[in-house]
């Protein structure tokens, strides 16, 4: 057989396939491969994918081999030529009309309103909730400043009586200095500082004052107190240990009353500690802040009470004013500072203050 017959013939009649089989060694045709092409099946499968679509399969001669549907005037008709055999191929697809447009899009347009419906409902819900946040907050302060007037113009008329009660207890107690006089005169003694305690916490609630800020180390207002700490945590049975900050820690304050607020977190934490425990009071520098840390393994805050501790009046303690924290808090506020309370009941507390530093101390 000539080597000119190595070539595929395809014959447009019955759609015929003819290919030689060609020996790799002598390169000559051995046999043939015949196959015929089920131009009906391929046209059913055709109109099964694209009812609408037209599709034209021409021959080397411009002859129709297989034809779907009508040929319509369109910009979406295309015409490839195939790359093994004479042929090519002509898609006609329709154009598709408004309505059908509408109708595909209509699933996405649903899907996009449903979108922004729920992005709504959140920004709703962020500003209603927001909103509860400002009032509870108005609140509070409203509560704070009910409290604060009440005790500014209270305050004083209490103390001027207490004082002259306490003078005269005094008196009372020299007189008469029988052990049963002795032990009522010490009892009434101790509830009159008991209620001078009360009035000066209410006097700190009132509007704040002028007060004759200076700029300190913290590390020295700490320190100055640390013998009042260590006294009441040695009579508590509680291991105390105080770390000051390795560099100066200035800051602009009113040192009396940062002493307040140290003393009042000491003794919060050593009260928690009632079968004895350990506390610790650090001082460190975090970028711009000086970092005071109170930490105690006590019995914790309940949780039911840690949502709302900086409120006026509430405490967990049997004998408590639940007026400590928001005097501290009202304190650090005061210097621009933050305070923030990590509990776990059971397992203890640690108080973070952070108040800013200045450049240097005076």
């Amino acid at each position: 057989m000539a080597k000119t017959t190595k070539q595929t013939v395809i014959d447009s009649g019955p759609t015929t396939i003819v290919t030689p089989i060609i020996d790799e060694k002598t390169s000559d045709a051995v046999g043939f491969f015949v196959a015929e092409l089920r131009m009906d099946y391929i046209k059913k499968r055709i109109k099964i994918i694209d009812p609408n679509a037209s599709f034209r399969l021409y021959d080397e001669h411009g002859a129709i081999l297989l034809a779907t549907n009508e040929l319509r005037p369109s910009q979406q008709t295309v015409t490839v030529h195939l790359n093994h055999a004479p042929w090519a191929i002509e898609a006609n697809v329709p154009s598709i009309s408004t309505k059908q447009k509408m109708q595909m899009a209509l699933p996405y347009i649903l899907s996009l309103i449903v979108f922004i419906h729920i992005i709504w409902l959140f920004v709703q819900y962020w500003l209603l909730k927001r909103q509860a946040t400002m009032e509870r907050i108005e609140t509070e302060a409203q509560k704070l400043e009910l409290v604060g007037t009440l005790a500014a113009s209270t305050a004083h008329e209490i103390r001027n009586p207490l004082a002259g009660i306490k003078g005269f207890i005094q008196l009372l107690s020299e007189k008469h200095k029988d052990n049963e006089s002795q032990l009522y005169f010490s009892v009434i003694q101790n509830e009159i500082t008991r209620i001078n305690d009360i009035v000066n916490e209410f006097l700190i609630l009132g509007k704040p004052t002028a007060q004759k800020l200076e700029t300190c180390d913290l590390n020295y207002i700490v320190q100055s107190i640390h013998p009042m700490i260590e006294s009441q945590a040695h009579l508590h049975n509680v291991a105390y240990t105080f770390q000051r900050a390795d560099v100066p820690l200035p800051i602009r304050c009113s040192k009396d009353h940062l002493k307040q607020v140290v003393l009042n977190l000491a003794k919060n934490a050593i009260e928690a500690m009632p079968h004895g425990g350990k506390l610790t009071i650090s001082l460190t520098k975090q970028n711009d802040w000086a970092v005071l840390q109170v930490t105690d393994n006590g019995c914790g805050i309940p949780d039911d009470v840690k949502h709302k501790l900086f409120q006026p009046f509430v405490t967990s303690k049997q004998a408590g004013t639940g007026l400590g924290l928001v005097i501290c808090k009202r304190i650090i506020d005061m210097h621009e500072g933050t305070i923030d309370i990590h509990s776990i009941e059971k397992e203890g507390t640690t108080i973070i203050v952070r108040l800013p530093l200045r450049q240097e101390v005076e």
